[in-house]
């Protein structure tokens, strides 16, 4: 038997074997890592192929009240589908619930479809952040330096106006190669080097550009930036990795977690 499983990031439409079911698969296109539905998942959407098939056009209106939209997609769905057969949105909360709690626990000891990245993999992702963006700025930082009088940086040397541009330029790139990446595949580039993404903590799903950058980034940037508590909520939100499941205070917050896609 042959599972279809679509990828929700970039659409295309792969193949699996039974045996594969509950397992984890990488797209070949965009590298997102997809979770081929178990056996009572695939229930659930043959029930609602089965029920979508077997209605014909001169019963469309009349079925009308039978149907709702899928509040992922948008398309029209049966009432009581326990599956989006258009998208793969699980409907059914006692599914949801299920696949969640296996997902996390089995992360836990070592196992399941998207274990919790370790400690080795957050660290080294969250260096290559740093040394990244340090890259972006230093040729700016070093012009700045260069074109600097004895008396301090001299606005009038072409060298120090040229750092400065390249300083803003070095800038807007770094924010925008994140923010893309941040919004197209729930990773930073030190996430994307290290095969780590960011995970919605309820739905077991790449996060989303809000939890991903808004509650991550600013939110706890913001909090980060305070005076007199800001220091003591950046160790506090250190300390929250050494958790079980290795979710930081801002984690916490946001409701993610990170997981190992490599």
């Amino acid at each position: 038997m042959t599972i279809r499983v679509t990828c929700d990031t970039c659409g295309k439409v792969l193949k699996a074997m039974d045996e594969h079911a509950g397992k984890k698969a990488k797209c070949p296109d965009c590298g997102n890592v997809l979770l081929v539905p178990a056996q009572e998942i695939l229930d659930a959407e043959v029930d609602e192929q089965d029920g979508f098939d077997s209605a014909s056009s001169d019963d469309e209106e009349s079925d009308a009240d039978a149907r709702r939209p899928c509040p992922a997609c948008g398309e029209e769905i049966k009432q009581d589908a326990r599956k989006c057969r258009y998208c793969g949105e699980i409907l059914d909360p006692s599914l949801k619930r299920r696949s969640g709690s296996n997902r996390r626990s089995s992360s836990r000891i070592g196992g399941g479809s998207a274990p919790t990245a370790d400690l080795g993999k957050r660290f080294v992702g969250s260096l290559a952040d740093g040394l990244i963006g340090i890259v972006f700025l230093v040729p700016g930082i070093g012009l700045i330096i260069a074109g600097g009088g004895e008396e301090g940086l001299d606005q009038e040397s072409p060298v120090a106006i040229a750092g400065v541009l390249a300083f803003i330029v070095g800038l807007l790139a770094l924010f925008a190669v994140q923010l893309y990446l941040l919004a197209t595949r729930s990773q930073s580039i030190g996430k994307y080097l290290v095969n780590t993404q960011i995970y919605d903590y309820e739905t077991n799903a790449p996060a989303s550009f809000v939890k991903c950058f808004v509650m991550r980034a600013i939110v706890n940037g913001f909090i980060g930036a305070l005076p007199c508590i800001g220091g003591i909520y950046s160790l506090v939100d250190i300390l929250f990795i050494f958790g079980e499941e290795h979710r930081c205070l801002h984690d916490q917050i946001a409701g993610t977690y990170v997981v190992d896609i490599s």
